[in-house]
């Protein structure tokens, strides 16, 4: 213990340090008297198991729980960040990020009701906003605590009458006392989102007995009086006043539909801001919804025979909504909830983000900034477009109404490009959840001026150009184009390193193509590039990383390739040189962002040494390096004659190769790290390892050396000599070590987690990129590396951005027996029935027939974890 931070109804919150692991925690007491209730210190222990079991980014986990005498403890993730209840105090927040922050948080309630558990208690003070590398992420505390204090299902005491949670944001049911189920929850979730887009909340009180009342009995004011800015997004509008129904059967029926419904409500058009608080719109028919009809809500006698009457098929979701209404929970056609309740899909080309095609006749240049959405002119029902740069329409999918795309579009090209992307939804709807993906922003500088003096013919052959250059640059670095607006091209990397690479060889082929050009129709470009979690759609991107890389493209130089510090820490520092360049505000925030640049690597030719001419990217490339520039090759070279005469030559030898670049390509195929690397790939550690040894004793210490000796070592199996030479490199060595030397460490990670060696040397090298590889590897498919990785991610408590049962089921198919079971166990442990096929699956192979017996490769295991979630259930 080492302070108080906090106290409640239930207990007070102190700060706290977890010593076997130095670092912070949150350690919740439960009043005294609280705990000597009868029967409590058994719940207590149940409720506490059920808790510690939900694994969510949007949950703050339990670590451990606790009895001394008569007090009782909970052991919690010290969460750090912004509170929703101050952030709201200033009003309420941009739309989308406010719908980030509720499909997030939706997402999470779904994961606490799969345990079986009632948050009881959703409001703003329960909600906090952290920021992570994949941006900003928001967390659920105090869940399910509420429920200790109720009685017992089969006891004596009636529920009826036990008020429980907070008065703002209590649902009717808990209002009148009534049995609560998950729906309660939602209802809670529908004023918290009310309040989040608004600004308010949907009654007016003022006092606890009156709010009360209220919710029990009262129509809540329609979110589009509110919030009239709201006005165009009628899904939105509907979704939030349906989840405020009186009746439980007339709400969403789980948190899984709430934000499928989310995700699709977030393809519509959101404005910029909305109306501050107070101001209302006079008159305005409400969006039709149960609770709006004319101001009257069912009585309260007729809640509660409502609710008593309710069937278990209503409870599971097999009501819907209210007659003539369409269920958002029962989509037709078989299409997924997202899907069904979206608005309508463009037809044709991704490119269609923007909704209306050029007009064929006349181009009139575009006021404001050259990448506003040059030559469309806004339907007269829309909107005003925004000032400034016009990427700020970028994250918004198009309005109904607007005019169907230009078919042909040069985006179907890339339909089938980058294979290691995640897969986006069909028919314009989001992915199934938030994906750390790598954003890249193109733009023209100077694009209304130079529009302004071209015909349209010309204007149209520029832009053809500009994107004929950049464009397949994409493919070759395996980036997708998600969107085209004027000048304006988004595009979407899975490997951060890669996206600057990318950047990089667009500037290069850009500078070839000037070179021949007259200054005033020169090509001069901004590549800005933001890395974090987001909602990805056939065209388009959302979440707030868009919004930070807009915020770059803003500020970013031309010719040059400008990415945020989460590119930064990501970026394999062996391939990509780069320098601070100032820095942005956050959008929203209070504080600021550091920009870089990649350093050019040529006085004169192409500012990136020719990246555009056949380069790939890193996680593709063979064992061999690749092409290096005249700077590292003249290096290389003068590394093989030795430290005595390196300073007499090497000026002289490194201009030399570009006269004599066969003899330079021979030398450097001498290389040692070359020879070995090559033995390496042919599978021959014992004589990769012969030649570097062959080095004379002075130049050993070389990092590259000693990278290619551990991966020698590695390959023959001698671990702890492999971890020693990684140890001995200084700490802005082990900065660059290199993704095959990263892959190694997973590998052995998950042959021996209680390797103490290997567990200083991976504390003892830099975190950010070290998990961002190991996320990257627990991803991916099954294999040595892949359990490895996962295994230290959660061994370090690293595991917010991960699908724990998704990777843990991809591990079982592996072939090591041991690796299987462990799976097995782990997937039972953490209680997800989506488990339940691939257990079953692996529950059901044959088993191997033995000399004594048959040979158990996980199949108990995995019966036994599967008996361990129907109990759960």
């Amino acid at each position: 213990m080492i302070r108080p931070i906090g106290s409640g109804g239930m207990g007070e919150v102190y700060l706290g340090e977890q010593v076997s692991l130095g670092r912070k925690v949150a350690i919740k007491v439960l009043h005294h008297d609280l705990h000597l209730q009868p029967g409590m210190s058994e719940r207590f222990k149940r409720e506490a198991r059920l808790l510690s079991a939900v694994e969510h980014p949007a949950v703050v986990r339990i670590i451990d729980f606790g009895e001394s005498g008569d007090s009782a403890c909970l052991v919690m993730e010290l969460v750090e960040g912004d509170s929703l209840f101050e952030l709201l105090r200033s009003g309420p927040l941009a739309p989308a990020r406010a719908l980030t922050v509720l499909h997030q948080l939706a997402e999470g309630l779904a994961a606490i009701h799969d345990k079986g558990i009632i948050h009881r208690d959703i409001k703003p003070e329960n909600v906090f906003l952290t920021r992570t590398a994949r941006g900003e992420q928001a967390r659920l505390l105090d869940f399910g605590i509420a429920r200790l204090i109720e009685p017992e299902a089969d006891s004596n005491v009636s529920q009826v009458g036990v008020v429980l949670g907070t008065p703002e944001y209590l649902s009717p049911e808990q209002a009148i006392g009534a049995r609560v189920d998950a729906r309660s929850d939602l209802y809670c979730f529908g004023v918290l989102a009310y309040r989040v887009l608004s600004g308010r909340l949907p009654f007016d009180g003022p006092d606890p007995r009156r709010y009360i009342a209220q919710h029990a009995n009262a129509a809540p004011l329609p979110l589009d009086r509110a919030a009239p800015g709201l006005s165009i997004h009628p899904t939105l509008v509907a979704l939030v006043m349906r989840l405020l129904e009186k009746d439980p059967a007339n709400r969403f029926q789980n948190a899984h539909v709430l934000a499928d419904a989310l995700a699709a409500a977030a393809a519509g058009p959101l404005p910029a801001t909305v109306t501050p608080p107070g101001v209302l719109v006079p008159g305005g028919a409400p969006v039709s919804s149960g609770t709006a009809a004319f101001g009257a809500s069912p009585a309260v006698p007729s809640l509660g025979s409502a609710l008593a009457s309710a069937s278990p098929e209503a409870a599971d979701g097999a009501k819907g909504s209210p007659p003539g209404s369409v269920p958002w929970d029962a989509p037709a056609n078989n299409q997924s909830p997202a899907a069904a309740h979206s608005l309508p899909p463009p037809a044709g080309s991704g490119t269609a983000a923007f909704g209306v095609a050029p007009p064929a006749t006349s181009l009139p240049p575009p006021a404001g900034s050259g990448t506003a959405a040059f030559g469309v002119a806004p339907p007269a029902t829309s909107l005003p477009p925004p000032t400034g740069s016009g990427t700020a329409a970028f994250g918004a999918a198009p309005p109904a109404t607007s005019l169907p795309p230009p078919t042909g579009s040069g985006t179907a090209l890339f339909g089938a490009l980058a294979n290691s992307l995640p897969p986006m939804a069909s028919g314009g709807g989001l992915a199934s959840k938030p994906q750390n993906l790598t954003l890249m922003l193109t733009s023209i500088q100077g694009f209304a001026e130079l529009t302004s003096r071209q015909t349209r013919e010309e204007h149209l052959r520029m832009l053809e150009t500009y994107e004929g250059l950049l464009l397949p640059l994409l493919k070759e670095y395996e980036g997708k184009l998600v969107q085209k607006r004027g000048d304006s091209l988004l595009a979407v990397f899975s490997s951060p390193t890669g996206a600057v690479l990318c950047g990089m060889g667009m500037q290069d082929r850009l500078w070839r193509h000037n070179q021949a050009l007259p200054p005033e129709t020169r090509l001069h470009v901004r590549v800005c590039l933001h890395a974090g979690e987001v909602l990805l759609m056939r065209d388009s991107v959302l979440g707030e990383p868009m919004e930070v890389v807009k915020a770059a493209e803003q500020v970013a130089l031309a010719d040059e390739v400008t990415f945020t510090e989460s590119v930064n820490l990501a970026r394999n520092r062996a391939e990509v040189a780069a320098e601070a360049c100032g820095a942005i505000p956050l959008p929203g925030r209070g504080e600021s962002l550091q920009l870089y640049r990649s350093k050019h690597t040529a006085a004169e030719g192409p500012p990136f040494g020719g990246r555009d001419m056949g380069s790939a990217p890193t996680e593709k490339r063979a064992v061999l390096p690749g092409k290096l520039s005249l700077e590292a090759l003249g290096q290389k070279l003068t590394g093989l004659l030795g430290t005595r005469t390196r300073r007499l030559v090497g000026l002289g030898l490194a201009g030399g190769v570009l006269l004599f670049g066969g003899v330079g390509l021979w030398l450097w195929n001498q290389s040692p790290a070359v020879q070995a690397r090559r033995l390496l790939e042919a599978g021959k550690p014992a004589e990769a390892l012969k030649r570097l040894d062959a080095v004379p004793a002075e130049d050993r210490k070389d990092p590259e050396l000693r990278q290619v000796r551990a991966l020698a070592l590695h390959g023959l199996k001698r671990h702890n000599d492999e971890h020693e030479v990684l140890l001995g490199l200084d700490a802005d060595q082990r900065e660059d070590l290199e993704p095959q030397a990263l892959d190694a460490l997973a590998e052995d990670f998950g042959a021996d987690e209680s390797d103490k060696g290997l567990r200083k040397l991976l504390g003892a090298l830099p975190k950010d990129p070290l998990r961002s590889h190991f996320e990257s590897l627990a991803e991916g498919d099954a294999s040595a590396k892949q359990w490895g990785a996962l295994r230290y991610l959660e061994a370090s408590q690293e595991t917010k951005g991960l699908d724990l049962v998704e990777v843990y089921m991809t591990a079982l198919a592996l072939e090591d027996c041991g690796v299987r079971a462990k799976a097995a166990r782990r997937l039972g442990a953490l209680g997800s029935t989506e488990a339940v096929p691939a257990l079953t699956k692996l529950a059901g192979q044959p088993k191997e027939k033995q000399l004594l017996g048959s040979k158990n490769c996980g199949q108990d295991e995995a019966a036994a974890a599967l008996q361990t979630l129907e109990k759960s259930r």
